[in-house]
Order: structure tokens, then C-alpha cells, then sequence
């Protein structure tokens, strides 16, 4: 049975569905990794710097296509959102208990080198291969 309106008053929005799909962000290994569009920071200080690379293969984006096509639409899908660039160049933010713990940019190698190149700024308590590993592991996503 469903409910009926009045004409002066309209239907609660459906966005609720879309907002759960809609994440904006994509968990693994206690981390919350967001897109930064605004320039995030690292809580504290110091930093320290993020210099990794992540083989594709680690991370389930192998294939024929271009690795910065395949990139964005695996982060597409994480988020639940459309992403791309055609460099294949995307600002992270990475949180944990709610603080940002890393600020960096996920990148395909130059020169169409077959790397994906992880640069920028941690908390000195969070461990670059702790990184590293995590957002590999959400990129090759469940399984």
C-alpha cells in the first residue's frame, strides 16, 4: 500500500538511494580514501613523504586498454562516481579515524611506463607499505 500525497505537498526525493551508492570514497584496511578536490592536509605535523610504486598487475589493472583508462573507471566504480583523466592523475585523500594521515597523488608512470606512482605527504605513524598495500587491495577490489 502505498502513500499518497497531497497535491501541495511533494514526494519525499529519492536521492537517499543515490547517495548511498554515491559514496564519494572507498574503504580497505581501516583507511578511507576520498578523492581531494580541495587540497587536503595531513592532521599534525610533521609530514613525512609518500614515494611508492604499485605494480598494476598487484593492483587487478593488467590489461590491453590503457592503464590510465583502466585506472579511472576501477576508481570510477570504487566511488561510485564518473572519474577520468586522460594522464591518469588523481588526488587522494586518505583518512583514518576520521584524520587525514595522507595526502597524495595516484598516477600513471611517464612516458607510458606500466607503474602506477603513489607521491606526496603522510603522518609519520602510517607506514608506506601500509599505503601501498591497502590501496591495492581496493583497487583489485573483492575476491
Amino acid at each position: 500500500m502505498g502513500v499518497d500525497y497531497p497535491p501541495c505537498l511533494p514526494a519525499p526525493p529519492r536521492r537517499a538511494l543515490i547517495a548511498r551508492v554515491t559514496t564519494g570514497f572507498f574503504e580497505a584496511r581501516g583507511f578511507r580514501f576520498r578523492l581531494d578536490r580541495e587540497g587536503a592536509e595531513v592532521s599534525g605535523a610533521p609530514t613525512r613523504a609518500v614515494q611508492a610504486t604499485i605494480d598494476p598487475g598487484e593492483a587487478g589493472l593488467d590489461g590491453d586498454e590503457p592503464l590510465a583508462e583502466l585506472l579511472g573507471r576501477r576508481l570510477s566504480a570504487l566511488l561510485g562516481a564518473p572519474v577520468s583523466d586522460e594522464e591518469g592523475i588523481f588526488d587522494l585523500a586518505v583518512e583514518r579515524d576520521g584524520a587525514v594521515v595522507a595526502a597524495v597523488q595516484l598516477s600513471c608512470g611517464e612516458d607510458d611506463e606500466d607503474v602506477l606512482e603513489l607521491l606526496g605527504e603522510r603522518s609519520p605513524s602510517l607506514p608506506v607499505r601500509a599505503l601501498v598495500e591497502a590501496l591495492a587491495e581496493a583497487l583489485r577490489g573483492p575476491g
